[in-house]
C-alpha cells in the first residue's frame, strides 16, 4: 500500500481545474455506478434484516464491479456474517471514519476479514456518502501528491485515509461546484499526467485499485516466459520441486493454509515474490498469520492458473514481474504546453490588466512561464551549447531569464500598468550583440494561435542585416544548395514584412535574393495550438531539427565568410569528409548512377535492402554506403547480424537479469533495458544534424515479425510513436536514422519475408557482374605468369552463371567477389573453386556431386581437363 503511481514535481490545482472544467465530463465507470447503487442498501435497515445469502449476493456484485481482479470472492459468502459485523461498524460506528476503515483494512484489526483488501473497503466507505467521500486509491493519492496535499509517510491505512479526507474537504470547500466523483476523476488525471495537459481518456481501472489490471498480469507472464520459456522450466524442474508443488496443491484443497504456505516457500525460497505479493493481491499482507497467508495465496494461485494459464512453477516469477512493472517514470526535460496555455494567451490578447493577473499567477506560472523556461533550457542543453557553440563557435545567449533568452509578459510601459504581452518569445542570439533585436536569431514564438520557430532577422539588427544581405547577394546559389540539402524548402515557410505576414515562395536562388532584401524576414515552421507535438518533449526535437536546417541562413548573418559552412552543408565535394562518393566508387566499383538511385530510394523510405546471391559483395557495399551516409563518422554506424535465435528483446528492448550489491547482499533484479535499435535510435535523436545508419546483415535469417514487433508500423510512419510493451514509454524512429540491410536471395528463408515488411523497404538487386569482376582484375592484375588468367577467370564466371541460370534459375548464381582475390594465381583459383565455389554448387544441386562435375571450369571453357591458368 506504500506505492505511488508517478513521481513528479508539484503542480498547482487552480490551472488544472481550469483545464478540467473546460473538458466534457466522462461517462461514469462501472465502479462509480456500483458505489452509487450500494448507497441504496448499505444502511442500518438492510444490514440488520437482510438474509446472509442476499447480503453475500449484493457484496459479490459490488466486488465484481470495483475489483478488476478478484481472487477471494468466496470470502464474501463463507464469511458473510463476519463481513456483516464489519459493515455495521463501518456504517454506524462512533469513531472517525478513518479509524473505522482502518479496523476493517488493517490485518489484526478487530473487523478485518482475510481476503478483503483496501480496494473493496475504500469503495464501501465511499458508498456511505458518494457525493462527499473520496475513492481512496493509488490514483487519488498520486494526484494529491502532485498537488502537494498528500505525503506517503504514514503506512497505516487509517492515517493515509485521514490525509485524503482532509485534502478532499479543503478542495470541496474551495470549489463547491465539484462533487467527490468529479474530484476523483480530476485527481486520477492529475496523477497520470506526463506533461501539463490533463489526460483526456478514462483512468485505467488498475489505477483505481491497490492491485493490477488483467493486462498487467498478462504482460508480466510474457516477460517471464521471454526470460525462461515454460518448456525449459518444465524440463529443469527437479523431483523436489514436483513434490513441493503437489504438497502445496493438496494443502490448499484441504484448507490447511499453514502447510500450503510452507510447501510453496520450499518450492520458491527466494523471498522476493513474498515482498511483491501485496502488489498483486491487495488483500495479502506479510503480517498475516501463516495460515491466512497460505489460504490467500492458494486462492490467488488457483485464480492465476484459471484466468491466465500461469503454470504453478511460474507463479513466484510472475508475482515478482507484476511488481517490477510499476516503477515511477521520470519527468521529461520539457513537459510541454497545454490547451490552457493558448487559452490564457488569448485572454491576455483581450487587454487584461494587473488585478486580473494577480488572481491568476499560479495559472500563468504553470501554463506559460514554466514551460517556456523548460523549453529554453532543453534547447540550450541539447543543441545551442553543444552544436551552435561547440561546433560552430557562436556563443549565443541561452539564459532562461526575462531580458535574456526569454521575454517578459509585461510590456515596457514605464509603470503605467498597461496590458500584458500576448506573444512570448525564446530567442538565441549572439551575446556580444547586447539584445535580441540587435542580431539575427533562432527563435520560438508562442502565441494564442500556436507556436512558430526558426530563423529571424529584424529591422533593428542593422549590422547583421547588412552582412546577411551582402552574403546572400554574393552567394545565393551556395545558400540555396545548403538549404535544399537540409530539406528546408519542403518543411519551412519564408516570410517578410514588418508583421511577417507576407509569404515569399522560394524556388530559385534569385528568390532567395529577393527575400533577403527585405528589412524584416523569417524562415521556419508553425504548429497550430492543437498540434500534439506541443504537448510533449517531441517539440524540442522538432525545433532543434528546424534550427539545424536553417544554420546556413544564420551563418550568412554571423560569419564574415560563410562559404565554408555553406559548402559543407550543401555537400560540395571539395568540402566533404575524406570519404565521399568518389571514395565509394573506388571501393565498390559501382557507378554514380547506381549510387544516385540508391540514395534517392533511401530518401523515399529510409529503409533499403541489398539483395543478391552469395558473393555479390552486399555486406561490403552496405558498409561503404553506411560510411558515406554517415559522413565517415564511425560512431554513427551500428552493425547487427540477424540469426534464427535473434529476438525482439535484443533488438528493441527487453528484461535483463542483473545482480546488484545491497547492504552486502547480492540481489537479482530484472530491469528493462534498451536493445540495439532503441539505444541507437536514442543516439540518433540526440544528434539530428548527423545521419545515422543501422546496418542489418542477413536480415532474412531472423524471425522478422517477432524481431521488429510493433516497429513495423514505425518503419512506415516515422512521424508517429508507439508504446513499447516492456517500458511502457513512447518510442519513435528519428528522421535521421537510416536502416540498411542485406539479404541473401539464395537463402530459402528469403521467401518468408511477408508483404508488410516488403512494403516498408526499398529493394535493390545486386546481381553477379562480369564487367565489375573484369574491372577489378584489371586494377588488381593476377600474379600468375600466364597473362591470360584474368580473362579466363571472367569467361569461367560468365559461363558458370549462364548455365546456373538456365538449369536452376537466376537465384542460384555465384557472385563475383569469390574471384576477387589479390595476387590471383592458377593455384589460388583452384583453391577458391574447390573450397568456396564447389560447396555452394553442391548446396544448389541438392548434394549431388555428380552434377557438380558438370560445372567444372574445364567443362565451362569447353576444353579438356586443364588448369585455368594454362598447362602447368
Amino acid at each position: 500500500m506504500t506505492r505511488l503511481r508517478r513521481s513528479a514535481v508539484r503542480v498547482p490545482s487552480g490551472p488544472l481545474l481550469e483545464q478540467f472544467r473546460a473538458a466534457a465530463p466522462g461517462e461514469p465507470t462501472p465502479a462509480e455506478v456500483a458505489v452509487r447503487a450500494a448507497a441504496g442498501w448499505l444502511h442500518a435497515g438492510f444490514l440488520d434484516s437482510a438474509p446472509d445469502a442476499l447480503l453475500a449476493e449484493n457484496l459479490t456484485r459490488f466486488a465484481d464491479a470495483v475489483l478488476p481482479l478478484s481472487f477471494h470472492r468466496a470470502a464474501l459468502t463463507f464469511r458473510v456474517r463476519l463481513v456483516r459485523y464489519a459493515l455495521n461498524h463501518l456504517a454506524r460506528g462512533h469513531d472517525p471514519l478513518p479509524v473505522r476503515l482502518g479496523r476493517c483494512v488493517s490485518p489484526g484489526g478487530m473487523y478485518h476479514v482475510p481476503g478483503l483488501g483496501p480496494t473493496l473497503w475504500a469503495a464501501l466507505a465511499q458508498a456511505l456518502d458518494p457525493e462527499r467521500h473520496p475513492r481512496w486509491c493509488p490514483a487519488v493519492e498520486a494526484g494529491l501528491t502532485r498537488l502537494g496535499l498528500f505525503k506517503a509517510d504514514p503506512v497505516e491505512a487509517a492515517a493515509r485515509f485521514a490525509q485524503v479526507l482532509v485534502a478532499y474537504g479543503s478542495l470541496l470547500a474551495a470549489h463547491p461546484d465539484l462533487t467527490a466523483p468529479r474530484l476523483d476523476d480530476f485527481l486520477a488525471r492529475v496523477g497520470r499526467m506526463t506533461g501539463r495537459e490533463l489526460p483526456t481518456g478514462p483512468t485505467p481501472a488498475a489505477a483505481l485499485t491497490w492491485g493490477p489490471d488483467p493486462e498487467a498480469v498478462r504482460a508480466a507472464l510474457r516477460a517471464v516466459r521471454t526470460r525462461r520459456p515454460l518448456r525449459k522450466r518444465l524440463r529443469e524442474a527437479s523431483a523436489d520441486d514436483t513434490a513441493a508443488l503437489a504438497e502445496f496443491h493438496a494443502a490448499g484443497r484441504d484448507g490447511d493454509g499453514a502447510a500450503a504456505w510452507a510447501a510453496f516457500r520450499s518450492l520458491a525460497p527466494d523471498p522476493g515474490w513474498e515482498h511483491a505479493l501485496a502488489r498483486l493481491d491487495d488483500a495479502f499482507a506479510p503480517s498475516l498469520p501463516a495460515a491466512d497467508r497460505g489460504r490467500l495465496w492458494a486462492d490467488t494461485a488457483l485464480s492465476l492458473r484459471e484466468l491466465f494459464r500461469v503454470h504453478p512453477l511460474e507463479l513466484a516469477d510472475v508475482v515478482a514481474a507484476v511488481a517490477e512493472r510499476d516503477e515511477p517514470s521520470a519527468p521529461a526535460a520539457f513537459g510541454g504546453f497545454c490547451a490552457d496555455t493558448f487559452r490564457f494567451l488569448g485572454e491576455l490578447a483581450d487587454g487584461r490588466s494587473k488585478p486580473w493577473m494577480d488572481d491568476r499567477r499560479d495559472r500563468y506560472q504553470f501554463v506559460l512561464r514554466d514551460p517556456l523556461v523548460e523549453l529554453c533550457d532543453a534547447l540550450a542543453a541539447r543543441y545551442v551549447r553543444p552544436v551552435l557553440h561547440g561546433e560552430y563557435g557562436w556563443e549565443l545567449e541561452a539564459d532562461a531569464r526575462p531580458g535574456r533568452a526569454i521575454t517578459s509578459i509585461c510590456k515596457n510601459d514605464f509603470g503605467r500598468g498597461g496590458p500584458y504581452q500576448a506573444v512570448q518569445w525564446v530567442t538565441f542570439y549572439r551575446r556580444d550583440r547586447g539584445t535580441r533585436r540587435a542580431d539575427a536569431q533562432f527563435f520560438v514564438r508562442v502565441a494564442p494561435d500556436g507556436v512558430a520557430f526558426g530563423f529571424h532577422l529584424g529591422r533593428s539588427a542593422r549590422e547583421a542585416g547588412r552582412q546577411f544581405r551582402a552574403a546572400v547577394q554574393t552567394d545565393a546559389e551556395a545558400l540555396y544548395a545548403a538549404l535544399a540539402a537540409g530539406g528546408v524548402f519542403e518543411t519551412c515557410r519564408f516570410r517578410a514584412g514588418e508583421d511577417l505576414s507576407a509569404d515569399v515562395p522560394i524556388r530559385t536562388a534569385a528568390d532567395l535574393r529577393t527575400w533577403a532584401a527585405q528589412k524584416t524576414l523569417a524562415a521556419g515552421r508553425w504548429l497550430p495550438a492543437d498540434a500534439p507535438e506541443l504537448r510533449s518533449d517531441d517539440l524540442v526535437g522538432e525545433i532543434l531539427l528546424t534550427f539545424d536546417r536553417l544554420v546556413p541562413a544564420f551563418a550568412c548573418a554571423a560569419e564574415a565568410d560563410p562559404r565554408p559552412i555553406l559548402a559543407r552543408r550543401s555537400g560540395d565535394p571539395a568540402r566533404l569528409p575524406s570519404y565521399d562518393s568518389a571514395s565509394f566508387g573506388e571501393q565498390t566499383l559501382l557507378s554514380e548512377t547506381w549510387l544516385d538511385r540508391v540514395l534517392h530510394l533511401l530518401q523515399l523510405k529510409k529503409q533499403l535492402i541489398l539483395q543478391g546471391v552469395p558473393g555479390t559483395g552486399k555486406t561490403h557495399v552496405a558498409r561503404c554506403l553506411a560510411r558515406l551516409l554517415a559522413r565517415d563518422n564511425a560512431e554513427a554506424v551500428r552493425l547487427v547480424q540477424f540469426h534464427p535465435g535473434y529476438s525482439y528483446e535484443e533488438f528493441v528492448e527487453g528484461v535483463r537479469v542483473r545482480s546488484v550489491e545491497t547492504d552486502g547482499r547480492t540481489e537479482v533484479t530484472y530491469p528493462v533495458e534498451d536493445g540495439v535499435l532503441a539505444a541507437f535510435a536514442a543516439r540518433a535523436a540526440a544528434r539530428p544534424a548527423e545521419p545515422h545508419v543501422l546496418l542489418i546483415d542477413e536480415i532474412n535469417r531472423g524471425n522478422l515479425p517477432r524481431v521488429f514487433g510493433e516497429l513495423l508500423y514505425l518503419l512506415e510512419y516515422r512521424d508517429q510513436a508507439v508504446t513499447l510493451p516492456y517500458s511502457k514509454r513512447e518510442f519513435r524512429l528519428p528522421e535521421n536514422l537510416f536502416v540498411l540491410a542485406t539479404m541473401n536471395a539464395a537463402d530459402r528463408s528469403a521467401a518468408a519475408l511477408d508483404q508488410a515488411l516488403r512494403r516498408r523497404f526499398s529493394f535493390v538487386d545486386m546481381p553477379p557482374d562480369a564487367a565489375l569482376l573484369a574491372t577489378w582484375l584489371d586494377r588488381h592484375p593476377p600474379a600468375d605468369a600466364d597473362g591470360t588468367l584474368g580473362p579466363r577467370v571472367v569467361r569461367v564466371f560468365e559461363e558458370l552463371n549462364r548455365r546456373l541460370s538456365r538449369d536452376l534459375g537466376a537465384d542460384k548464381q555465384v557472385g563475383h567477389s569469390f574471384f576477387m582475390v589479390p595476387g590471383l594465381t592458377a593455384d589460388t583459383f583452384a583453391a577458391v573453386w574447390d573450397h568456396h565455389v564447389r560447396p555452394l554448387l553442391t548446396d544448389y544441386l541438392g548434394g549431388r556431386a555428380d552434377r557438380v562435375n558438370d560445372y567444372e571450369p574445364t567443362k565451362l571453357l569447353g576444353k579438356k581437363r586443364e588448369r585455368v591458368g594454362g598447362d602447368g
